[in-house]
């Protein structure tokens, strides 16, 4: 059986969607991952941080794919958890392979 939600409930679940325009979603180079275990420990310890919504290492490439609220964290605190736990944040990776470094200036 059904419960017809309540006025008060339906405004206590109301919800703020992310859109696409108030996300960044980049990828950035992160040395020093040599197995399994560190892709887990990367995309974790960025994941554990407010504002991430997704975090993805792929030790192939040396990258970690990023989603996140930048009224919520910034890049600086992503870089700062990833050189914590003992990888290099190395900075943004493009398309073309070019490096950039995590402030958004070229090398």
């Amino acid at each position: 059986m059904k419960r017809a939600a309540s006025k008060e409930n339906s405004e206590a679940i109301n919800l703020k969607v992310m859109t696409a325009e108030e996300t960044k979603k980049e990828v950035y180079l992160v040395e020093g991952m040599t197995c399994a275990g560190c892709e887990r420990t990367v995309a974790t310890v960025i994941k554990n941080l407010e504002g991430i919504i997704s975090a993805t290492a792929d030790l192939k490439s040396s990258t970690v794919s990023v989603e996140y609220d930048p009224a919520k964290t910034t890049l600086d605190r992503i870089r700062t958890v990833v050189n914590h736990v003992g990888y290099t944040f190395v900075g943004e990776s493009r398309d073309d392979g070019e490096r950039v470094r995590g402030d958004d200036t070229n090398i």
